[in-house]
């Protein structure tokens, strides 16, 4: 006994002696500010979110002394019926469509960098020495990146005169993608030729645009005209882009379009019914391209079944069949697109491999609580064409699967690693292959190159990529 009370007062002199620093001792979690997002979370999941039956069973469980930015992740992770919000990563991890983000209050503004959009997956560009390179996805017109000569598929394989290693990969991906550093010394290897070259770049203004490329192509001994589409996110900001790029397209004359959706993880339903309402026409208008069901318990929606219906956009480029160049990487929208119009008995080719497989869909609200301005969106429904299909939880698998041996002679097992810049026929595996489903003539691999065979540039470590979604803005 004597023993155990020296013990308890040797610890009281130690807890004594040290200063209590509440900031550090006991951090002062959740703040009111936190609690108050919480619950505005917590009102949402209870009166919308699609599998709001086990929320209301689960909801006395869930741990409300976290920060609000892991409150909802915390949560929704406890649940088991919910198994379509998300989706499993290759550790067995699971990422949730369903989020709540801060972000600024404003709509379209101009963004601050480098005018970079890098791809996913870190390539490994000297095995021997654990040297890796970052492909460029995309570069954003008038930007730092686009002024420098910068073009999609070349690879960084240099930073500030730094190898990127398996130490340094994450901080130096963000330094570029996340806008984090002032100013940037690029190496970079071009894909098609295997020219190095360096690129001084300093942060400036430009503008986003998720319409990444538009033209008219011409092939020889075809006698039909192509209208080609890059669309690489369902942003309803970027509508005037998207119906102007379209109306282009029109005026060109396209008589098919090869619609690239390839990087597109989904985004606004609204664009999507612009999208459709432009190819397909007036004579359209008023059909269903996609229907949303939400629970039947839902208490804050005002309808629990909503038809989205097209539109006379003053866009007709009156289609007849769409060939859609897709991934893993397209998602929600970019599949409405796909079965929305097979749901009108409009032939749709899928050129590339399975899609994400996302056939739900959220809400969006923004709302300043306290100091902080929030996006919120929980998945509220699922998402059927006009038949009633919705069965593409698991993905949509393409007509021409571009990681196998397939009826154009080109495949690439990397598929949807980027390779070139939007709009070369000659060296994009996934435009080539649309155009010979189009125009029915066979590509020669001698004409590609076969880039994705001959190439050094192999895909190693994935860094997770933001999900999209289908999204109603209330």
């Amino acid at each position: 006994m004597r023993k155990l009370i020296s013990a308890v007062i040797a610890i009281l002199a130690v807890a004594c002696a040290s200063p209590y620093i509440p900031s550090i001792d006991n951090p002062s979690y959740p703040t009111d500010e936190d609690l108050d997002i919480i619950a505005y979370i917590d009102k949402r999941l209870s009166e919308e979110y699609y599998w709001l039956d086990e929320v209301e069973e689960k909801s006395s469980s869930f741990n409300r002394r976290l920060k609000w930015e892991d409150y909802l992740d915390n949560s929704l992770l406890r649940l088991t019926t919910n198994a379509d919000d998300g989706h499993t990563n290759k550790d067995g991890s699971r990422t949730l469509y369903s989020y709540i983000r801060e972000v600024n209050n404003a709509t379209r503004a101009e963004v601050t960098g480098f005018g970079i959009a890098l791809h996913y997956t870190v390539a490994i560009v000297d095995k021997e020495n654990g040297y890796y390179g970052f492909i460029i996805e995309d570069v954003y017109a008038d930007s730092p990146a686009k002024d420098a000569g910068i073009k999609r598929g070349d690879v960084v394989t240099m930073i500030d005169g730094d190898y990127i290693t398996r130490n340094n990969y994450l901080s130096r991906f963000n330094s570029i993608e996340g806008n984090s550093a002032s100013s940037l010394r690029l190496t970079l290897r071009s894909q098609v030729s295997g020219e190095e070259f360096t690129a001084n770049l300093s942060k400036t203004a430009y503008e986003e645009n998720t319409v990444a490329h538009h033209e008219l192509i011409t092939i020889d001994g075809y006698d039909g005209k192509i209208g080609y589409l890059v669309y690489t996110g369902f942003e309803s900001e970027y509508d005037d882009k998207l119906l102007a790029a379209l109306e282009d397209l029109a005026s060109d004359g396209a008589q098919e379009v090869i619609l690239d959706l390839r990087t597109n993880g989904g985004g606004a339903v609204s664009s999507a019914v612009k999208l459709a309402s432009s190819l397909l026409g007036n004579t359209f208008a008023d059909s269903t391209l996609c229907i949303l069901r939400r629970n039947p318990r839902n208490t804050s929606s005002e309808e629990l079944v909503t038809e989205c219906k097209l539109e006379d956009t003053g866009i007709s480029l009156g289609i007849d069949h769409l060939t859609v160049i897709a991934s893993g990487y397209s998602a929600s929208a970019s599949e409405i697109i796909i079965e929305g119009l097979r749901g009108l008995d409009i032939p749709v080719t899928v050129v590339g491999t399975t899609t994400e497989g996302k056939n739900c869909g959220m809400d969006v609200t923004r709302r300043r609580i306290g100091s902080t301005y929030v996006e919120y969106a929980p998945i509220t429904f699922m998402c059927f064409n006009a038949k009633g299909f919705g069965g593409w939880g698991e993905g949509i698998v393409p007509d021409i699967d571009l990681s196998q041996d397939n009826a154009t002679g080109v495949k690439d097992e990397y598929f949807p690693l980027p390779r070139t810049d939007w709009g070369d026929v000659h060296h994009d595996i996934g435009l080539a292959a649309a155009i010979a489903s189009v125009t029915g003539k066979k590509v020669s691999t001698s004409a590609t190159r076969s880039i994705a065979l001959d190439s050094d540039i192999q895909p190693s470590i994935a860094i997770e990529r933001p999900v999209g979604g289908a999204l109603v803005y209330r």
